[in-house]
């Protein structure tokens, strides 16, 4: 494994959450002792995401006992609802009786799961980990982060590489304001696609289920469900494509949306017409998803 230039490690940051005053001291102490210079450590999660508004660190780190929203944390910063970096990398210290900890970290967005006790050589090994050989991005329904297992992989799902600004400064590479806006839109762009073709894999579920319940007259409240659940995942490929500047995309999910809510208020008594507009609705989608549009500028992914 490659080895952390201390030199160029001095310029990163690193944000720790951990209410134990002898525990925060003795996580800053091994990073320090990496070469880092700029370790920040915090009590509680206000004042933790209070800084990561203000100033985002290129590793946060959060012990699994810190407070009962770390989970939340994680994902406000994926999702862009918490600085201005969603990809920073995040690892999180886990006791090892805590299962259900590791399952909530992984499913939140976390990097790195670090087992507590924590030792300065296994610091120094997940340091390394998460510099040099970081896991792609996945984005799907209600996720954004690292591919979690090897379910991710299964087809429908991309996974892409997103900005490390921790391995940028490692590399020597300067990361001002306006470089970490420009890499953080780059990566923002990967997301918003990712999370479109994710929606146009959910719609052809959804509607396959839908023709097959009227092609078979079996139509029961599930079906209400189902078109219901259409119009909303229509409704949010909406908003993904205004984020991306499609203006045909977004108007034609918004329209698609109004009219199978249509359809869900006489869902046992639809025409012919309309089950054909739900057989319709994926190749259409799919169709606008391909056509050229506008250059994407600003996206988030909130």
């Amino acid at each position: 494994m490659a080895n952390l230039d201390r030199e160029n490690l001095k310029k990163a940051t690193v944000y720790i959450g951990e209410t134990n005053y002898y525990e925060r001291n003795k996580l800053r102490d091994m990073f320090l002792a990496q070469g880092l210079k700029q370790v920040v450590c915090h009590a509680t999660i206000d004042s933790l995401r209070e800084l990561i508004t203000e100033v985002p660190p290129d590793l946060l780190v959060l012990a699994d006992n810190f407070d009962p929203g770390i989970y939340a944390l994680v994902r406000d910063i994926r999702f862009q609802r918490l600085g201005d970096n969603p990809f920073l990398l995040i690892s999180m210290l886990v006791s090892a009786t805590r299962r259900e900890a590791l399952d909530l970290a992984i499913e939140a967005g976390v990097d790195d799961i670090i087992i507590k006790p924590v030792a300065a050589d296994r610091i120094q090994e997940r340091l390394k980990l998460v510099t040099f050989h970081r896991r792609p991005f996945i984005a799907v329904e209600g996720y954004v982060g690292p591919e979690r297992k090897a379910e991710d992989r299964a087809a429908g799902v991309k996974r892409f590489p997103v900005v490390n600004t921790l391995l940028e400064k490692v590399n020597g590479r300067d990361m001002d304001k306006l470089a970490l806006k420009a890499a953080v839109e780059g990566s923002l762009q990967k997301v918003l696609q990712a999370q479109l073709d994710s929606q146009s894999f959910r719609l052809g579920e959804v509607c396959e289920r839908l023709v097959q319940a009227y092609d078979t007259q079996m139509i029961g409240e599930e079906v209400q469900t189902d078109l219901h659940t259409l119009a909303g995942v229509l409704r949010d490929a909406s908003k993904v494509a205004d984020k991306l500047k499609d203006v045909q995309l977004s108007q034609l999910c918004q329209s698609l949306a109004t009219n199978v809510d249509g359809i869900a208020d006489h869902y046992d008594d639809p025409s012919s017409v309309e089950i054909d507009l739900i057989r319709k609705v994926t190749a259409a989608f799919s169709m606008a998803m391909k056509s050229p549009s506008a250059a994407p500028t600003d996206a988030n992914v909130a």
